[in-house]
C-alpha cells in the first residue's frame, strides 16, 4: 500500500517524468510548476497582505518559492532566499537574521502542483528525454535518416530545447544529454554522414549547436 504523500523530492518526479533539465527550467519560468523547499528555524509569518507578520522563532514546513526564485535556484544551484509563499501568505527571514540558502537538491514538489502539471502541460503531448524514439528512424525533404539510441538521444535533446525556446546549445551539453563519453559530436555521431544535415553549428557562438528548424517544425506536426 502507498503512503499518501503532501510532496516529492524534484530529483523523484524528474525520475518518473523523464523530462530534461530544459524542459523542467521551462515549466518553472512560465510558471507551470511550483516548486517548494521545506524550512526551519527563526521566521516571520504574514497571513494576509493587510496584517502585520508575527515572529515564530521555532518555524518548521514546507513553503513555495518565487518563480524568480526557483529560477535562480535552478541556474546556479543554490541562492539565498528571504522571502517564500505559504497558504496565500509569506514567510520572510526574520529581521537581523541570515537569508536561508536554497540548494537545488532540498527542492520538493508538493503533490498537488505534481498533479496539475501531469494533467495539463504533460497530458497535452509535452515532449521530453523518453520521446528519443522518434529520432530514430525518419524522412526529411525526400532524405531518409537512421541513427543509433545515443545519436537519437541527442537530437531529441536539441528538439526539446527549440520547443521551449532555447535552440542553441553547448556540444557538450547535448553530449551529456544522450549519455555519451565522447567529448565531441563528430564522435558521436561518426558513423551517420548525414548528421551534418540536420545538426547545425551556431553562427558566431564557438562550440553551439541547433537542430534544422525544418526538422523541428516536421516533428511538431508528427510527420
Amino acid at each position: 500500500m502507498l503512503i499518501p504523500r503532501e510532496y516529492f523530492t524534484l530529483t523523484e518526479v524528474l525520475a518518473d517524468w523523464g523530462i530534461s533539465e530544459s524542459e523542467l527550467n521551462y515549466v518553472v519560468e512560465m510558471g507551470q510548476l511550483t516548486l517548494s523547499v521545506r524550512i526551519y528555524g527563526p521566521f516571520t509569518v504574514i497571513d494576509r497582505k493587510d496584517r502585520p507578520g508575527r515572529r515564530n522563532p521555532d518555524f518548521e514546513g514546507v513553503v513555495d518559492l518565487e518563480r524568480r526564485d526557483a529560477m535562480r535556484v535552478l541556474r546556479k544551484q543554490s541562492c539565498p532566499v528571504a522571502c517564500f509563499l505559504q497558504n496565500g501568505g509569506a514567510v520572510t527571514t526574520s529581521e537581523g537574521g541570515a537569508d536561508w540558502i536554497v540548494y537545488r537538491d532540498a527542492l520538493l514538489v508538493r503533490a498537488d502542483e505534481r498533479e496539475q502539471l501531469e494533467a495539463t502541460a504533460m497530458a497535452a503531448g509535452a515532449p521530453h528525454a523518453n520521446d528519443y524514439d522518434r529520432f530514430l528512424a525518419f524522412e526529411l525533404q525526400g532524405k531518409h535518416y537512421l541513427f543509433t539510441d545515443m545519436q537519437a538521444r541527442a537530437l531529441n535533446y536539441l528538439f526539446i530545447c527549440a520547443v521551449t525556446g532555447d535552440p542553441e546549445q553547448r556540444g557538450v551539453h547535448i553530449l551529456e544529454a544522450a549519455g555519451s563519453a565522447s567529448v565531441k559530436l563528430s564522435y558521436l555521431f561518426s558513423s551517420r554522414r548525414g548528421w551534418r544535415d540536420i545538426v547545425l553549428p551556431v553562427s558566431g557562438r564557438r562550440g553551439f549547436y541547433m537542430l534544422e528548424p525544418a526538422l523541428v517544425v516536421s516533428m511538431r506536426l508528427g510527420h
